[in-house]
């Protein structure tokens, strides 16, 4: 996703559902990561709103409830009247998809993959581990002024003492 951040786009609809794990018989430490269903992705020059608006505190609970986890908090509302300044063409505007929203997303689906994850080679030690999980937990602040960016967090999870690899491509050519 930083790759796609870095050409100026957001997906705007990350969730474990959309992510596809491809585990490859032939290298049984290696896992591809993709991502689908790109119906809501935009440029980030748009400016699209959030669809996370609700008319009332109790519908916006039941749909965060069914989906809440995966969405930054940000993108949630409960609009008003028309014609006032809780209307819901007023806090569309205010509303909108970014890619600290996206990232926050990719921070919830990431610590639900590496949560209990306690590889010695990829952490090293319990101090590589606590590091880790605070890389991917700063993508998940609530504050969308002081979350973490997945360009940094790729920097932190690419440079020592991690070293993860980024493959050039998500796909396998033979399958």
């Amino acid at each position: 996703m930083d790759r796609v951040h870095k050409g100026y786009l957001q997906h705007n609809d990350i969730s474990p559902g959309n992510v596809l794990l491809h585990f490859p018989e032939d290298k049984v430490s290696e896992v591809y990561i993709g991502v689908c269903d790109w119906g809501l992705a935009s440029r980030v020059c748009e400016t699209t709103p959030s669809r996370y608006g609700y008319p009332s505190d109790e519908a916006r609970t039941a749909a965060f409830k069914e989906r809440g986890s995966f969405v930054a908090p940000e993108l949630w509302y409960t609009y008003g009247k028309p014609n006032s300044e809780t209307s819901l063409e007023t806090l569309r505007r205010r509303h909108l998809y970014t890619q600290a929203a996206d990232a926050y997303s990719v921070g919830v689906v990431a610590n639900m993959i590496w949560k209990n994850e306690d590889d010695f080679d990829l952490f090293k030690d319990t101090a590589g581990k606590a590091r880790f999980a605070v890389a991917l937990k700063e993508l998940t602040n609530p504050d969308p002024k002081s979350r973490s960016t997945l360009r940094l967090v790729h920097a932190t999870l690419t440079a020592p003492p991690y070293n993860f690899q980024i493959p050039e491509c998500c796909y396998r050519k033979h399958i």
